[in-house]
């Protein structure tokens, strides 16, 4: 799923700048989980705390590593 299909289906994901290399990925309600650059990767995190988020994936695309994070949250719902 790409953050296009993602949009049609529900309202696009909110991103907020959490620290230089973190942000954090929010629906219009919670938080929904984290994206870290780390060197080339960009590492998907779920969770709404970011101490306690869990790696759900790595990506060489930022778009990727959201929509991970949007599928995720999704499964939890």
């Amino acid at each position: 799923m790409t953050i296009e299909s993602f949009s049609r289906h529900a309202t696009r994901p909110d991103i907020s700048l959490v620290s230089e290399d973190t942000y954090c990925v929010l629906s219009p309600e919670e938080t929904m989980g984290f994206v870290a650059k780390v060197g080339n990767l960009f590492v998907a995190h779920s969770g709404t705390d970011l101490a306690h988020a869990i790696e759900i994936g790595q990506s060489l695309s930022w778009d990727e590593a959201v929509s991970m994070v949007v599928r995720a949250f999704g499964t939890l719902r």
